[in-house]
């Protein structure tokens, strides 16, 4: 990958460590065992420059949740990841991966107290790196500081909050780090990922804008609280991806916010699709169970259009090496008039080909309609 840097020997390692250290951008290594192997320096998404061992044995992952999964994806390995948030955690014990490459069960959540990365915990990993969201940069610092090579990974500055765009941009710095070795993986998922969007834009092309359906992400939500997502967030990106309105992000919220049920009214959604953020599941919605709140007069519930976002590999709403299938997902829930492939054939097909794994029948519908366990941290 073209931000890769061969380092030829320890000393040339070492004068750029001492220099980075004077400017304040520092790039260091573990103290408990050095790299033996070539290393890289590699520029991460804070526009660092990190020197890293080409093959990290030991990999933590802190708030930046999904990026566990994107290594996996990456490598076609767990092993090396020694450490997660407890809310990757959770989600992994959810997910297929889980199946697929058992391996990463075995991280530790110790790391993190009440929320916050705890450093003396965080060391007895050992960690080779340290992956974190780039708007993290206190974090980052203080495990800089600590020793341990951190790179920053950004979720919504690229291109806007592109799920797909971002994912790509995380598996081409991954394949940076190993110096080019999963090149060949790494571009066979980009180019899936730009096949299906390619088909999915042919298809809708001639769909006129009073055709589209009006959605609404609910990304949090309780008997308390309703938060949904809208412009420069994935929400939007998933939603006009796939000939969808994003209703939300168009009435001019960006991100994520809380609103209360007159908004939801006034809004009035043909689709409602719940992330696996929350615990919620559509029945709560088309049955009417959630205290205080009436969904009843909302359209998308009247019409029996709310639907879990699938678990697979990891939650499919975030950047995530199932975006390809979300994509498909969306498009036919969207225009069930135009996309009348078997999604269930199309999960199996795609697992097949990108992870060698052969998935159940039960494998898919677990896939398809997630517990609610996978929300909770």
């Amino acid at each position: 990958m073209k931000n890769t840097i061969k380092l030829i020997t320890a000393a040339a390692f070492f004068g750029m460590l001492m220099s980075a250290c004077g400017t304040g951008e520092g790039t260091q290594s573990t103290t408990e065992a050095q790299p033996s192997a070539d290393e890289n320096v590699i520029e991460d998404q804070l526009g660092r420059e990190v020197t890293i061992n080409e093959n990290p044995e030991n990999i933590v992952v802190g708030g930046i949740l999904p990026y566990f999964s994107t290594w996996y994806v990456a490598t076609d390995s767990t092993e090396e990841i020694a450490g997660m948030h407890p809310n990757s955690y959770n989600a992994a014990e959810n997910s297929m991966l889980a199946e697929i490459s058992p391996e990463v069960l075995d991280a530790s959540t110790d790391f993190v107290k009440n929320g916050e990365i705890n450093i003396e915990e965080l060391m007895k990993i050992n960690p080779h790196v340290y992956f974190e969201k780039e708007s993290d940069e206190k974090t980052l610092e203080k495990v800089a500081e600590a020793g341990i090579p951190s790179v920053g990974l950004q979720t919504n500055k690229v291109a806007d909050s592109d799920p797909l765009a971002t994912f790509n941009s995380w598996l081409e710095l991954t394949a940076d780090i190993k110096g080019g070795k999963v090149d060949e993986r790494v571009d066979s998922f980009m180019e899936e990922g730009s096949n299906v969007q390619n088909m999915i834009d042919d298809t809708l092309k001639d769909v006129k804008d009073e055709d589209k359906p009006r959605v609404l992400f609910l990304h949090k939500h309780s008997d308390k609280s309703i938060v949904v997502g809208g412009a420069n967030f994935f929400s939007e990106k998933w939603t006009e991806a796939t000939g969808g309105i994003d209703i939300v992000g168009d009435d001019g919220v960006e991100g994520m916010k809380e609103v209360n049920m007159e908004q939801v009214y006034e809004w009035d959604p043909d689709i409602i699709y719940i992330t696996n953020f929350t615990e919620t599941q559509p029945d709560d919605l088309l049955e009417d169970k959630v205290p205080g709140q009436d969904w009843s007069e909302v359209k998308a519930v009247q019409e029996g259009n709310v639907h879990k976002v699938p678990l697979g590999i990891y939650r499919w709403f975030p950047p995530n090496g199932d975006a390809p299938l979300m994509l498909k997902w969306l498009a036919q829930h969207n225009h069930p008039d135009k996309f009348d492939y078997d999604i269930k054939e199309e999960i199996k097909t795609y697992y097949k080909n990108f992870y060698d794994f052969e998935l159940s029948d039960e494998e898919v519908d677990s896939i398809l309609h997630p517990s609610s366990e996978a929300a909770k941290y």
